[in-house]
Parts: C-alpha cells; structure tokens; sequence
C-alpha cells in the first residue's frame, strides 16, 4: 500500500468500516460536504460482510483523492493505524463508518491551521437517527473554556476522550509514536490522552463537528458492559492512562481522571454486576480498587448518594448487597430484561434504603425522603409520579 502521489493535502480522514451499510453512504455523503475540497479520503473497509465494501467503493470512485483499502478484519484500532501509514496531509482525523461529520469540521481543520497547533477538537451531538442531542460528556469537557485550552490547565479536557472529534497534525502522531492499540474495545482512551497532553495548546470549536450515532436495538459496545472482554478492556485503557499520568507526574490530572472514571464509567460496569458471573465480579472488584485507591476520602465523601453506596459496599467486599442496590436502582439496560411489577420494584426499592441506612451513609431524615420520591416512582406510572414527585418538591420547598 502506498500513499497518493501529488501535492500534499491540508487534511486526510480516515474512515474506520465495518458491517455498517445502513449509515455508511450518510457517512461518506457527509465527508464529501463537510471537508475542504483538496482533502484526502483514506475508506479502510475492516473485512465486512455486509454491503458496506460495495457501498465504499462506489462512492469513492471518480474522486481523485478517495480510495478504499480492503483488508481482513483486524479491528478499529488496526484500521485507524493503516489510515495513519497512508496518510500524506499536514493533518489527520478520523471518523466511524456509522457516523457522520458536520459543517463545523471545516472550522476544526481551519482553526487547527491557523492557530498552528499540533490538536483541534470540537463540540459533539449524539444522535439516534430521529432527534439529534449535545453529547454531555463533550459538553462537560468543553463547554465552560475558551478557545484555546491546555490540559494541565483545564482538566476538565480530560473527558474529552474520543478520537473522532479531532484533527491532529501527523507529524506530531509520528513523533510521539501514537498509534491505536489493536485487539482491544477502547482504543481512543490511550491515544487522546497523550495526544491532548502532548499538544499543548489545544484549539477548541464549540460547535458541534461530529454526530455520534447511538444504535437503537443493537448490541454495540456502549451496550455490551456486561461482557468480561468489555471490562477488562476498558479497565487495561483506564490503568493505561493512570500509569501516563503518573510517569508524567500529572498527579492532579490523575486525580480528576480518576474521578471522572468514578461518576461515568465504573457506574456502567456496577449496573452489569446481578447478570453478572464470579469472574466478572472479581475482575469488577480490581478495576474498582484500582480506582478508587488512590483517590482522597474528602473526594469520594463528596459524590452523589447511590455512588457513595455502592463505594462503601464495594470497598467493604459486600457483593452480594451491592448487586441488591444495583437491581434496584439501575434503571433499564439492554442485557437485561426487568419483568418485575411495580410493587416489587417498590419493595427492591425500599430494601436498598435499608441496605444505606445499616452503613450509615446519611442521616434516617435524609434515607426517608429519598426512599419516599423513589419508591414513589417505582409504584406509580411515569406521568403521575412526575407531578407527585414536583409536588413533594414543593412543599418540602416551602417548609423550609
């Protein structure tokens, strides 16, 4: 495989394909409106066994700078990187065969060249096909800073974790050697970090440049947390970045990592725990301490209620408690089907309130207003329980 001979190009994307022929014309369509004219387009089709390599190939042809690799499946991490050893543009970025680029990504490109940084990253919308919505973890990341931001500065940077929302300048990934681990699920988590530390200034785009699909009635990764493959792997990404930060001696930015895996990811993995078998637990249990190690108690003192719940029970090794709290209080996931009626919903309900008053984590007052507006909801249908709920709110409010 060698690269496009002629001048080099602003931009090469590199488009990750795999058994996505529902999405992938959108996908290329918006490539082809979204980039600057001169850009390179790198399609590596990961072995699909769909339509998607036939959809590719039409699609690129007749477009000089378009070309589709074919190879066996290898996975995304493997794609992106053969992206990356093709690539002739000052800059490159990379999109997922099932989503789509923006208007916006323009600006990215334009600003990544005009502000001379190494990484230009911008805002996020998911989207499930019929509505689209601000991505909360971007918004979390970018939305309170300016539109130049340093990592060790603004760490809330550190959630901004995604490959696909950025451009970065080539030779900058080959001088610091950052590739995609290949064979693993979460293959951003390790080059991002690096990536946005590694930059320096970091240019910001604060409107969304990317649609990031959410597939409805699927399993995709996002809905397979219940999979030991699943977690090991995204703890092996997370225990990667901690041991780059601390070799950094980015102490505080370990910190906020930490954290952040705490309230966002962790929680993913804790509601997969009642489906759940021995060897998942266990692995639960160490991705779990490797977290939770190292962080301040003032932190974790200061985390919302059932977080603070399932800490205790984790930290205390009570698995069989925490995965009673976890039934009650997780919500609907994909690989679970939650056939209970509502009362013994309700009772779940109230038994993990039981559960949080014997470790004592808040104050009976506390306990019965919170069980109360829950079980509340648990027993009564959605559009009651909402205006019981705000009713409750309200007078509570006013006593004060």
């Amino acid at each position: 495989m060698t690269a496009i001979p002629g001048p080099t190009p602003v931009l090469s994307v590199v488009v990750a394909v795999y058994d996505v022929e529902r999405w992938v014309r959108e996908c290329l369509e918006s490539v082809a409106r979204c980039v600057p004219h001169d850009t390179e387009v790198i399609i590596v089709d990961d072995g699909s066994t769909d339509a998607s390599p036939a959809i590719c190939d039409e699609i690129a042809a007749g477009r000089p700078l378009w070309r589709v690799v074919h190879q066996a499946n290898a996975g995304l991490g493997a794609a992106r990187n053969v992206g990356i050893d093709l690539a002739t543009g000052d800059y490159v970025g990379f999109l997922d065969g099932d989503d789509v680029l923006l208007p916006a990504y323009a600006d990215l490109v334009r600003r990544a060249v005009a502000d001379g940084v190494h990484v230009a990253t911008g805002a996020v919308n998911r989207t499930d096909g019929e509505r689209d919505w601000p991505s909360s973890l971007h918004a979390r990341a970018l939305q309170d800073v300016g539109d130049r931001v340093v990592l060790v500065d603004d760490p809330s940077l550190i959630y901004d974790t995604t490959a696909w929302n950025k451009v970065y300048r080539r030779a900058f990934l080959l001088e610091h050697g950052l590739r995609f681990p290949e064979g693993v699920l979460y293959e951003d988590l390790p080059v991002t970090v690096r990536a946005l530390h590694f930059s320096g200034p970091v240019a910001v785009v604060h409107e969304p440049v990317y649609r990031w699909r959410s597939r409805q009635g699927e399993r995709s990764i996002t809905q397979r947390r219940n999979e030991l493959a699943n977690l090991t792997d995204r703890f092996a990404a997370v225990r990667d970045v901690d041991e780059f930060l601390q070799a950094q001696q980015l102490l505080d930015l370990r910190e906020h990592h930490d954290i952040k895996v705490l309230q966002l990811d962790l929680p993913l993995y804790t509601a997969a725990l009642p489906e759940s078998d021995g060897a998942y637990r266990a692995a639960y249990l160490t991705f779990f301490r490797h977290v939770v190690s190292g962080l301040p108690q003032r932190l974790l003192d200061a985390q919302p209620p059932t977080l603070r719940l399932y800490v205790a029970l984790a930290e205390a090794g009570r698995m069989d408690d925490l995965v009673k709290v976890v039934r009650a209080r997780r919500g609907r996931r994909a690989w679970a089907e939650d056939d209970r009626g509502r009362l013994a919903r309700a009772k779940d309900n109230l038994a993990s309130f039981a559960i949080e008053r014997e470790v004592g984590l808040a104050t009976p007052r506390q306990l019965a207003r919170r069980a109360t507006t829950s079980t509340l909801k648990a027993l009564l249908p959605e559009r009651v329980s909402r205006e019981v709920v705000a009713l409750l709110q309200r007078v509570r409010g006013q006593a004060g």
